[in-house]
């Protein structure tokens, strides 16, 4: 199908979309698509995320098998 021709049927399809929330996804899809998208992030996040990057340099980390069990234990107790 032509780009012309995808163009009209979408067009066609949001003349009878009734729903603003729908509608505002649309949106956030189609600024998505033509810009680049910029994320802050809370300095609090940054904090926590320096604090874990030099726990794991250090080596103060713990095996995901290990976490795993933890968790199957604490689930089934």
């Amino acid at each position: 199908m032509s780009t012309l021709k995808l163009k009209n049927k979408v067009i066609k399809r949001l003349e009878s979309v009734d729903e603003a929330h729908l509608l505002e996804e649309i949106l956030g899809l189609l600024d998505i698509e033509s810009k680049e998208r910029i994320v802050k992030i809370p300095e609090h996040y940054k904090n926590k995320l320096e604090k874990s990057l030099s726990q794991k340099t250090v080596g103060n980390t713990i095996p995901n098998k290990e976490v795993e069990e933890s968790i199957e234990k604490w689930l089934y107790k």
